[in-house]
């Protein structure tokens, strides 16, 4: 080598130019949030029909229409509403969800849960790899928009867990410690809906 500083400089130089550019592309959760809210852009479809912004009195006459219909089914405990999944995942799938209810306020958050119905711990395709998988495809397919991003997990035995945000609606995909399932968050993040 004949210009040994030299050769040294320029790998320095790319060595600063690749960990500042690396550093751009990371964006917090609360730039992330802010960015999107700044949009302007409201969605508020959630599930099969439900939105954002419903009453207590019209989620009930809601969901009392589609179990009329056999589309909805209470959960086996009577606490939530149950939907059978198979389009889009490798096994059946069963989603359990109800709304965060406040006194005479409209609907602002629901949570869900997710699992195969099926679920062994003895066969790999119900492994929560494969859901969590499935269940981002299943979703960043059903609203479009972003997609899903890989936030760590409270539990550091549990590597992440995935948020979409567009516009005001945010989804969280947190897979459960147990390893048998999701549980999932609709959130209206725009305050002004009130």
């Amino acid at each position: 080598m004949k210009h040994p500083k030299r050769f040294f400089s320029v790998i320095i130089s790319i060595i600063v130019v690749i960990l500042f550019s690396c550093n751009d592309r990371e964006i917090s959760y609360e730039t992330y949030v802010a960015k999107e809210l700044a949009t302007g852009v409201r969605n508020d479809s959630l599930i099969y029909g439900i939105h954002f912004g419903m009453t207590e009195e019209e989620f009930k006459s809601y969901c009392t229409g589609m179990n009329l219909q056999k589309r909805f089914m209470p959960n086996p405990r009577g606490t939530a509403v149950r939907l059978k999944l198979q389009n889009g995942f490798g096994a059946p799938v069963v989603f359990d969800f109800f709304p965060v209810l406040q006194s005479n306020k409209p609907i602002r958050k629901i949570t869900a849960s997710m699992k195969y119905r099926d679920f062994s711990y003895y066969d790999k395709i119900y492994d929560i790899g494969n859901l969590v998988i499935e269940a981002v495809e299943y979703f960043e397919d059903g609203y479009g928009g972003n997609k899903f991003i890989a936030i760590p997990h409270e539990n550091r035995l549990i590597k992440h867990k995935y948020v979409k945000i567009d516009g005001n609606r945010k989804i969280v995909l947190n897979p459960t410690f147990d390893g048998q399932g999701l549980q999932i968050e609709f959130e209206d993040l725009d305050a002004g809906l009130e």
